[in-house]
């Protein structure tokens, strides 16, 4: 990246894979811009595992941010993504389309919880993933599609919703690559959207370093061996 490590400002604790994390580590990746990143599990657990009373802000689960020149401390993807656009020059002026493209990644975060059923709180059945791949999944595409079309994000100049698109289906259409038949079926626009974002050199470094350092694992866990599961039974039939 342009700034050496050592200058970051900001330090993002994450697990150790990219899922809900690089909805902020992307912005830093397609500015070039430097973020220290804490992957350790042992060093996540054992934030997460405090009491809230002795956590800097008190949260359930990770990402957490800290602003090394403010020290302070935040949780929760959307709340992180909207501090740190800010910074990057990636924040929409006017209010509406602040609200929209919030709007937006709300609905990246909707999808996430639902295709990981809801933190992993139960495994995928055979039925279910069939009516969440037949019918839900679709619409969740749609739904991005029209939002692309009307210009709700897509337009210049790229703003967090944008990446934050990208960071949902490039990420997921790259773990999970069997879904990217998909996204191409229901919502062309939207995979050439992700294209383009995914093109920028300095994220599509960042995305090859993480992909170097972590494979294509997606979400971690029961709940990615599920999917991973449905999807093999998928392309046996």
């Amino acid at each position: 990246m342009s700034l050496e490590v050592s200058q970051a400002r900001f330090k993002l604790y994450y697990w150790p894979i990219p899922f809900r994390g690089c909805f902020i580590s992307y912005l830093f990746a397609y500015r070039d811009v430097a973020l220290l990143e804490e992957t350790s599990f042992e060093e996540i657990m054992e934030l997460k595992n405090r009491s809230p009373s002795e956590q800097d802000i008190p949260f359930m689960g990770p990402p957490v941010l800290r602003d090394l020149e403010s020290d302070c401390t935040l949780s929760q993807m959307p709340a992180i993504v909207l501090y740190v656009s800010r910074e990057l020059e990636l924040l929409p002026e006017d209010p509406f389309d602040l609200a929209v493209s919030m709007k937006v990644l709300m609905d990246c975060n909707d999808v996430l919880m639902e295709i990981c059923r809801y933190n992993g709180s139960t495994m995928w059945q055979r039925d279910e993933w069939k009516q969440f791949r037949s019918r839900r999944f679709p619409r969740w595409m749609q739904i991005f599609e029209v939002s692309l079309q009307r210009g709700f994000f897509g337009r210049d100049p790229v703003n967090f919703a944008d990446i934050g698109v990208f960071a949902l289906f490039g990420n997921m259409t790259r773990c999970l690559p069997d879904l990217e038949a998909d996204l191409l079926e229901h919502a062309p626009a939207l995979h050439a959207h992700c294209q383009k974002i995914g093109s920028r050199p300095s994220l599509a470094r960042f995305v090859a370093d993480q992909e170097s350092q972590y494979g294509k694992t997606y979400c971690g866990g029961q709940i990615e061996q599920s999917i991973r599961s449905m999807l093999e039974m998928d392309a046996r039939q």
